[in-house]
């Protein structure tokens, strides 16, 4: 047992950061490109870094670096050699373990690095489908080196994240099991039942249930009305389950065709209501995802942590 999943068995919920691309947005920047926030790491480092610290400061215990849309493919098609995409993905865990250095918030800090599913690449809205496929050699190709850069980077432990794909899942999931280090996993969700490609979600949970490398899963960039149905079918097919992950989004539903959101955000105090109930069904990691600001990762820590 390493020192991250040491700390994390002794705390009953744990708050990791929300939204990088929220964030930066706030701070003025414009992210309708293919790269989405990961275009930021060569031109607005110092926002980042800000970014990461502010989280921190608002109570986050977790934050997960700005690699979602930072695969090597991607930063290669935009136009960077391979060891340029590399040396960007580096330099992403480096900003946020800088935000995290910067931070007053005293309380025990970690790294998440992110990896978006091939989805996120192709630029359409297929993280929200899973309406793709590739062979299991294709996608860990697609994965590896940003994989890798950001293992060698430092941080503590790896996040698959808004995964629709079932096939992609299980393919990545196993492949990091190489690794020495911690995974959680988190799933893009058409319904309380199935990931976005019609998948059963039971069946991913069975899968993550078996793999000891991945010391949590659950569901993300959803809506937050979904987690509740959702926790309860993972709960009831996995009484005796490994510790839940949910980050959602803020109510608002994205329109791929203008790449913008349709905001239709809840209250802060719904929100509230909803993590007591999310709690109730033994969630433990508990965020947000597009659309949830640093003022209501404060509120969240506020309301449930202090």
């Amino acid at each position: 047992m390493n020192k991250v999943t040491n700390w994390i068995n002794q705390q009953d919920h744990i708050l990791i950061d929300s939204s990088m691309s929220t964030g930066l947005e706030e701070r003025g920047l414009k992210l309708n490109s293919n790269l989405w926030t990961a275009a930021a790491l060569e031109s607005h480092e110092d926002l980042i870094v800000d970014v990461h610290k502010k989280y921190f400061d608002a109570g986050s215990s977790m934050t997960t670096t700005n690699t979602y849309q930072a695969s090597v493919p991607g930063l290669v098609k935009a136009g960077y050699s391979e060891d340029q995409a590399i040396t960007l993905i580096k330099k992403a865990v480096e900003l946020a373990d800088q935000g995290r250095n910067e931070s007053t918030n005293v309380n025990p800090k970690w790294l998440l690095g992110g990896v978006g599913p091939y989805g996120a690449f192709l630029a359409n809205g297929s993280e929200y489908t899973g309406d793709y496929s590739l062979t299991d050699e294709e996608y860990i190709t697609f994965h590896e080196g940003r994989i890798q850069a950001i293992i060698e980077a430092g941080i503590d432990i790896l996040i698959l994240e808004t995964f629709p794909n079932i096939n992609e899942l299980k393919a990545i999931t196993e492949y990091t099991n190489q690794f020495d280090i911690p995974v959680i996993v988190s799933a893009s969700l058409r319904d309380e039942s199935h990931l976005a490609d019609g998948s059963s979600l039971i069946e991913v949970a069975s899968f993550l249930e078996s793999q000891e490398h991945v010391i949590a899963y659950g569901l993300n960039c959803t809506k937050p009305q979904l987690v509740i149905p959702a926790l309860k079918v993972l709960k009831q097919s996995h009484p005796t389950h490994k510790p839940f992950i949910a980050f959602p989004n803020s109510g608002a539903t994205y329109n791929p065709e203008i790449k913008e959101w349709n905001h239709d955000d809840l209250s802060f105090e719904e929100f509230d209501k909803l993590i007591a109930q999310w709690f109730d069904l033994d969630l433990k990691f508990v965020g947000g995802c597009c659309c949830m600001t640093e003022a209501q990762e404060q509120h969240i820590y506020d309301k449930f942590f202090k």
